[in-house]
C-alpha cells in the first residue's frame, strides 16, 4: 500500500496538501490524524497538523473482471457450440455411411451386422457375420475400395468431412500389427546391413503406420515414394 505523511496548519489543509502529492481524490485514500493543530502559549509549542493517507488499493476494477467472465464465457459457448455441430455431422456421416453399405452388401448377397463407433478423428463402422473374407481382399485392397466409396457416399456436399474406417472382424487390428512388426523386421535388417528395404505398395493408411512405427528408431529413416496406386514405403539407413 502507498502511505504518506503530511502536515499543515490545519488537518484540512495537511489532507489537501497529502491529495495533491498521490493524485488522489478524498474517496480513494483512508485518513489518519496523527498530530491535532496546537497554537501553543504566547507563540510558543505551536504544533502543526500530522495525518496520514493511506491509498485504497484495488484488486481488480469491475467493468475490467466483467469484461473477462464475459469473454471467457463467449469464448466456451462459441467453443461447445462448434463441438455439438462435430459431433451432429459425425452422427449424420456414420448414419448415412452404415445405410449406405447395408444397402451395397445387401445387393451382393452379403448378410451382415454393422456396429458403428464415433471417436475424435474418425468413425469406424465394424463389420461382423460369417465368411466375411470376401470383403477384405488381398491386403485389404476390396476393403479399401468399399470404404473409399462409403466415405464418398457419407461426406458428400458436407461442411465438415470425417473419415469413414470400415473393419471386418477386427482385421485392422490384424493388421496394423502385423505391419508394425515387419516394419521392425526389416529395420533391423537395414541396421544390419546399412543398406535399404523397399517395401510393397499400400495404401496411404497402412504407409503411416509403418511410418510412425519407426519414427523413433534409431538410424533409420522412412521416405513414401512412387505414385499411387504403386506408392510404397522405403527403409533407410542413417
Amino acid at each position: 500500500m502507498t502511505s504518506i505523511e503530511v502536515t499543515g496548519k490545519t488537518v484540512e489543509e495537511a489532507v489537501k496538501s497529502g491529495l495533491a502529492q498521490l493524485q488522489r481524490k478524498e474517496q480513494d485514500v483512508l485518513t489518519e490524524v496523527i498530530t491535532e493543530p496546537s497554537s501553543g502559549i504566547f507563540g510558543f509549542g505551536k504544533k502543526d497538523a500530522k495525518v496520514r493517507l493511506t491509498v485504497i488499493e484495488k484488486e481488480i476494477m469491475p467493468d475490467t473482471l466483467t469484461e473477462a467472465v464475459m469473454t471467457e464465457s463467449v469464448t466456451e459457448l462459441e467453443e461447445m457450440t462448434v463441438k455439438k455441430k462435430e459431433e451432429a455431422a459425425a452422427e449424420n456421416i456414420a448414419a448415412e455411411g452404415k445405410e449406405f453399405l447395408q444397402e451395397v452388401l445387401e445387393k451382393m448377397g452379403i448378410s451382415v451386422v454393422i456396429e458403428k463407433m464415433i471417436k475424435e478423428d474418425k468413425i469406424i463402422l465394424h463389420l461382423h457375420g460369417k465368411d466375411l473374407g470376401v470383403l477384405i481382399g488381398k491386403h485389404g485392397q476390396t476393403l479399401d475400395a468399399l470404404q473409399y466409396l462409403v466415405n464418398l457416399k457419407a461426406n458428400k456436399d458436407r461442411e465438415n468431412h470425417c473419415f469413414v474406417m470400415l473393419d471386418v472382424e477386427n482385421y485392422r487390428t490384424r493388421r496394423e500389427e502385423t505391419l508394425k512388426a515387419l516394419a521392425h523386421r526389416l529395420a533391423g535388417r537395414v541396421k544390419h546391413n546399412h543398406d535399404k528395404m523397399v517395401l510393397e505398395p499400400m495404401n496411404g493408411y497402412e504407409r503411416k503406420i509403418i511410418h510412425v512405427a519407426l519414427q523413433h528408431t534409431e538410424h533409420i529413416r522412412t521416405e513414401s515414394e512412387g505414385q499411387e496406386p504403386y506408392r510404397h514405403v522405403v527403409i533407410y539407413y542413417q
